[in-house]
């Protein structure tokens, strides 16, 4: 991610942590996945979810944190941190690991995820959107932060397999 990326949503995430609320009201959920199964490894998101963790926990948020999840357990710990979300002024998600774009949805990678076809995105990864609708119910502020490898850990394969790569994007757009 770009620094002046990484440098806004510090500022935005430190003006919102700094209003006068309690731990359950802001709340955040941080994933850090950097052991894939099926794709390159990743060296570092894991290290950065402990660190954003720690931060966050410095500015009185009620963390969550977890790493290294496969897509059931994705969704399970988004359905948990719903129930938190709903109950509070600002709820934030930090992604660290693979993300990729196809066909104009962006996707997150769990480490578990198998892609043959781009047809096997929907049922294989994390689309972008439903991480979004978990935070709806937060009564303010909802952030996603997304520190996600710009590189496709795909394209090779789905190029070998295809031949037809149009609608793979190079990470998240």
């Amino acid at each position: 991610m770009p620094s002046v990326f990484r440098l806004l949503s510090a500022l935005t995430l430190s003006f919102y942590a700094a209003l006068p609320l309690s731990a359950a009201d802001k709340v955040a959920l941080v994933i850090g996945n950097e052991d894939y199964e099926n794709v390159e490894s990743l060296w570092n998101p894991e290290n950065d979810a402990k660190s954003i963790s720690s931060a966050l926990i410095e500015q009185g948020f009620e963390v969550k944190t977890a790493v290294n999840l496969t897509r059931a357990e994705t969704y399970q710990t988004l359905r948990q941190f719903r129930r938190l979300a709903d109950a509070a002024d600002i709820a934030v998600v930090y992604y660290a690991g693979h993300g990729i774009e196809i066909g104009g949805t962006n996707y997150l990678v769990p480490t578990d995820a198998i892609l043959e076809d781009v047809r096997d995105a929907p049922v294989q990864m994390v689309q972008l959107d439903d991480v979004l609708s978990q935070l709806s119910g937060a009564r303010g502020l909802r952030m996603v932060v997304l520190d996600a490898c710009r590189n496709n850990p795909f394209t090779d394969r789905l190029r070998s397999l295809s031949g037809n790569t149009r609608s793979i994007g190079n990470g998240l757009r």
